[in-house]
């Protein structure tokens, strides 16, 4: 290879600056307190209650985010994406992100009230026992009161606080690990999820608050009225829905698994992917950190070659951070799962492992949660994550179905169930990385009048 040759590679896979650093690392902290500490409740909660007592509460998260995942409408998508045009356009960012913001929190509320009701109609009709309404309730609340996250999130990294988000994210995951172990040791599930509850709407004013003063302060006051930008409820709707089915990959499939094979499974799976969910919060990060850089970008008329820079700087980063993490974690597994939860759950390593993998391979095109949005083309998420749930609750009906005959039909349909899951990450990234081309072709959007001189957005 000649000197010429290394040194184009090398400025092609350069590693990001300082300040990208440190966001990334406040961000990558916040996500692994995420995912560590609810694991390490979770430990505890399996270890004290058991396998069927754990499995409803997992069941009854799920339900509930569930819930929320076809009630919200996800703002913070849209937000990322108009509010740098607004400000490009009329200087209204400020006015568009209070808009939304209050829209996000008035829409958490309704849909929790909407489903309290449901719970207490479906106790009085004999539907549900009152331990297990109580349950429900309780993870209403809980999840309920983080619906405004989002949304505060996408206005913090639009005014360049993302590390700040990330602190006020490793605080809230302390705050609701340290409630629902005290209610778990204090009074069992129920206080346990109370426990998530409390720490959740504390944090939930914290966050908005903040997010409130910062996003001003970068924008500026906020003058006159905002207006809905062209699209935006279009844009809207389908980014919701594809949020909505993507739920399915995660918060639905334990949900199925709950019907379809009970408690056990659920708690099976819970436990397989953890590991998985483990590293997804060190790729989170980067789509978060992409995604308003792409949203200023077209804003700014950036060309498609940039993006497509970017994107593939991310992919060739993310492959080798995959690669490390598969080769130190896999053999690993088996034996960490079976020191955390008990020898009983020894079989759960296989799962993980595989689930694991899956991880890795998916991160390759993690920017694939973000670049179609980024760009304006949410009808591209849209078709994808629909075709991904799918293929996702396909192979966990096979896996089942196939399972049937087996010694321990359990632990056989989370094997096969895991397999199918790798098999799709490995297709969903080789699907994006060919049509990376397609995806950030010019889309023709009619540039509209600048009505007063705007201040232009903080790069991230």
């Amino acid at each position: 290879m000649s000197v010429t040759t290394r040194g184009r590679s090398a400025r092609h896979v350069r590693l990001p600056g300082g300040r990208q650093l440190l966001t990334f690392t406040s961000l990558s902290s916040a996500g692994l307190g995420e995912a560590v500490l609810p694991t390490l409740s979770l430990i505890a909660l399996v270890r004290m209650t058991g396998a069927q007592t754990s499995g409803q509460v997992i069941f009854t998260q799920s339900v509930a985010g569930l819930w929320f995942l076809v009630s919200n409408p996800g703002l913070e998508d849209a937000t990322q994406r108009f509010v740098p045009l607004e400000q490009q356009r009329s200087g209204r960012g400020s006015a568009l992100f209070l808009l939304l913001l209050r829209w996000s929190t008035g829409i958490g509320l309704a849909a929790t009230v909407v489903a309290l009701v449901a719970i207490l109609a479906a106790r009085l009709l004999g539907l549900v026992s009152g331990g297990l309404a109580l349950m429900l309730a309780l993870a209403v609340v809980g999840r309920g009161a983080i619906v405004p996250y989002a949304t505060a999130g996408a206005g913090l990294a639009l005014a360049n606080r993302l590390r700040r988000f990330g602190m006020l994210r490793v605080l809230a995951a302390f705050l609701s690990f340290g409630l629902s172990l005290v209610g778990l040791w204090v009074g069992g599930p129920l206080l346990y999820l109370a426990g998530q509850a409390v720490g959740a709407l504390a944090m939930a004013a914290v966050i908005c608050l903040t997010a409130t003063r910062a996003t001003v302060s970068a924008l500026g006051p906020v003058t006159g009225n905002a207006r809905l930008p062209a699209g935006l409820i279009p844009f809207t709707f389908q980014t919701s829905v594809g949020t909505t089915v993507a739920g399915v990959s995660d918060t639905g499939i334990l949900t199925i698994a709950g019907f379809i094979g009970g408690p056990s499974l659920v708690t099976v799976l819970k436990i397989a992917m953890a590991p998985g969910r483990f590293y997804a919060n060190l790729t989170i990060p980067v789509t978060t950190m992409l995604y308003p850089r792409i949203t200023q970008a077209v804003a700014q008329g950036a060309g498609p070659a940039f993006i497509k820079r970017i994107v593939r700087r991310t992919s060739l980063l993310l492959s080798v951070s995959g690669a490390v993490t598969a080769l130190v974690a896999f053999p690993l597994i088996g034996t960490v799962i079976a020191m955390a939860y008990g020898a009983e759950y020894a079989d759960a390593g296989a799962v993980a492992m595989l689930l694991l993998g899956a991880a890795c391979v998916k991160g390759i095109a993690c920017w694939s949660n973000t670049l179609a949005l980024g760009v304006g083309k949410p009808g591209w998420r849209l078709t994808y994550l629909t075709a991904e749930a799918a293929l996702l609750v396909a192979a966990l009906l096979l896996a089942h179905w196939s399972a049937s005959g087996s010694a321990s039909v359990t632990a056989a349909t989370a094997l096969h169930f895991a397999a199918g899951t790798l098999a799709l990450a490995a297709l969903g990234s080789g699907f994006w990385l060919a049509m990376l081309g397609p995806v950030t072709a010019p889309r023709p959007e009619a540039p509209a009048p600048v009505e007063r001189p705007a201040r232009p957005l903080q790069r991230v």
